[in-house]
């Protein structure tokens, strides 16, 4: 079985003669200070170009053997053209959010249109998918996007969203449905591109409920939304989910999704048996920062033992992580037996 082959059947929860090791892209970063040194493609200048986006994401697949390659290389792509500010990083740090939208509730829902394909970075993303299909033909490509919770947190304050939603308790759901016709059409366009498979990272599903409501709870529906638009186009999904809280995996049971990811708080064969799914392992942050890389291998094997059927970096990784640690899971894959 080939790279596509393996990866494609883990998602379908059939056997493989080996476990894929994806590097997703989005929120969980594989890309690190040795590939940009390696191959001279500047940051931030990647982040708003199309080509090279495609040629770094192209890098780290060569240089780390991942089953895959992914875009985009961070996750505020969607909650920047919605109007919030982000710091876009440098050489050292990748972007982050580090402002609300300066307008209405009100006319970000209303901005919240399929046409915003074409506004901020969105248009590189796509093209890098594009590029990426013929630059490294046969490989799966994962498109990530910030799922519905996360966007929301990324576009209202959270004293905001409480006073919104006892004003007004229908303000969520159009809330939520102006941002879910984006990601769709966002995922579509993914999909049309060449997107073999969409993650949908969902870090704002850590917080529970810091609002007085678990907003992780009011978004399950339309990640269902989400799924048939890419699944329409053939592709499998991913969802995400940050924390270790087990509540958040049994709520999983109302998404319609091929696989979900968990961080390694998360046991894999608990979840599994829960979701009745294939499930995306990792290991703890802190060991891939600061740990030599046999004891990732380790802990790489261990949660495969444990029931994970793919495995993955963690999420929110540095560009200053050692790759080595990156490298070794997919050495990993090939001592498994």
């Amino acid at each position: 079985m080939n790279r596509r082959e393996i990866l494609m059947a883990a998602l379908a929860g059939e056997s493989t003669p080996r476990f894929p090791v994806i590097g997703p892209g989005g929120l969980i970063n594989v890309i690190t200070r040795t590939v940009l040194d390696r191959f001279g493609i500047p940051l931030p200048a990647a982040h708003y170009s199309g080509v090279m986006m495609a040629e770094l994401a192209a890098a780290t697949y060569d240089m780390a053997g991942f089953d895959n390659v992914g875009v985009p290389l961070c996750l505020t792509v969607e909650a920047e053209v919605l109007g919030a500010r982000v710091e876009i990083g440098d050489s050292t740090a990748l972007p982050r959010i580090v402002a609300f939208p300066e307008i209405s509730m009100e006319d970000i829902i209303a901005n919240a249109l399929p046409g915003l394909l074409q506004h901020g970075r969105v248009p590189q993303v796509l093209r890098s998918v594009e590029l990426l299909r013929d630059m490294r033909p046969g490989i799966p490509i994962i498109g990530n996007i910030a799922g519905p919770a996360t966007l929301s947190a990324s576009l209202i304050r959270p004293s905001a969203m409480i006073e919104l939603v006892k004003k007004d308790p229908g303000f969520l759901n159009r809330l939520l449905e102006g941002i879910v016709s984006f990601l769709c059409a966002y995922a579509e366009a993914m999909v049309e591109n060449g997107a073999d498979i969409i993650m949908i990272h969902e870090p704002a599903a850590r917080s529970g409920s810091y609002m007085g409501f678990d907003l992780f709870h009011n978004v399950l529906p339309y990640f269902n939304e989400l799924s048939r638009y890419a699944h329409l186009g053939g592709a499998r999904v991913i969802l995400h989910v940050c924390g270790g809280r087990m509540e958040q995996v049994r709520m999983c049971r109302e998404t319609d999704v091929d696989a979900y990811s968990f961080e390694a708080e998360v046991d894999p064969g608990e979840a599994s048996a829960i979701l009745h799914k294939p499930i995306v392992g990792t290991v703890p942050s802190s060991l891939v920062h600061y740990f030599p890389p046999e004891m990732v291998l380790e802990e790489t094997l261990m949660a495969v033992r444990n029931g994970a059927a793919i495995m993955a970096p963690p999420c929110g990784l540095g560009l200053d992580t050692p790759f080595q640690n990156l490298r070794i899971m997919k050495e990993a894959s090939h001592r498994f037996s």
